[in-house]
């Protein structure tokens, strides 16, 4: 009988010095080593979540059989500014969990998410901030990148305030290279765009 075989591997392990210490196999590990491919964390590419997450909430809507579940911007900013220390998976999880908990037609808001994952959405990547945008620690001892977010409102309100100021803030430390701020942020030029439309943000003449 033949047999013939296609193998993929995937680890987050330094193998060439698991190899050298004694832990891996170096047979193994030049038998696997073929094509090798580097698959960055989901956090160095955020503009992927959007498209990732419209995919999982049509394959679990289809798997459980719910109709028209929709995510408003601002879950899917949210969802842009997670650790991810998960990866991929994680956002499986998540997407998982909150379609299988919806009913038709529901409209996923920032309050469905999960309480940890609305956590590690807090400490986002260090800016170099304007004077009056100074970093706070929250309640839990989080670090919270503004201080200024109003108080009150929804979760919603919060997201995009606090979304408006990244922006800002990146722009002002980019002196309004589109290119250098949707590469910081994990957006593509045109979702950047979009973004400045949507919260009225225009470069000073």
């Amino acid at each position: 009988m033949k047999v013939d075989v296609r193998i993929i591997a995937a680890t987050n392990m330094p193998l060439e010095e698991k190899v050298a210490d004694g832990t891996f196999r170096e047979d193994l590990y030049y038998r696997l080593n073929v094509i090798r491919l580097r698959v960055p964390p989901l956090r160095e590419r955020r503009a992927e979540i959007p498209p990732i997450v419209n995919y999982y909430i049509n394959h679990y809507s289809s798997r459980f059989g719910k109709h028209n579940i929709t995510f408003t911007p601002q879950t899917v900013d949210l969802l842009m500014v997670c650790n991810w220390a998960g990866n991929v998976r994680q956002l499986c999880n998540e997407i998982q969990r909150i379609v299988a908990r919806a009913v038709d037609n529901e409209v996923i808001t920032p309050e469905h998410l999960s309480p940890e994952l609305k956590r590690s959405a807090q400490p986002l990547t260090p800016l170099d901030l304007p004077d009056n945008v100074k970093p706070i620690a929250s309640y839990d001892g989080v670090y919270s990148p503004f201080a200024n977010i109003s108080a009150g409102g929804t979760l919603e309100d919060a997201v995009s305030e606090l979304e408006m100021q990244l922006i800002k803030a990146s722009l002002t430390k980019h002196n309004w290279n589109i290119s250098r701020v949707a590469n910081e942020l994990g957006l593509t030029r045109r979702g950047l765009y979009l973004k400045l439309t949507r919260y009225g943000i225009a470069k000073a003449s």
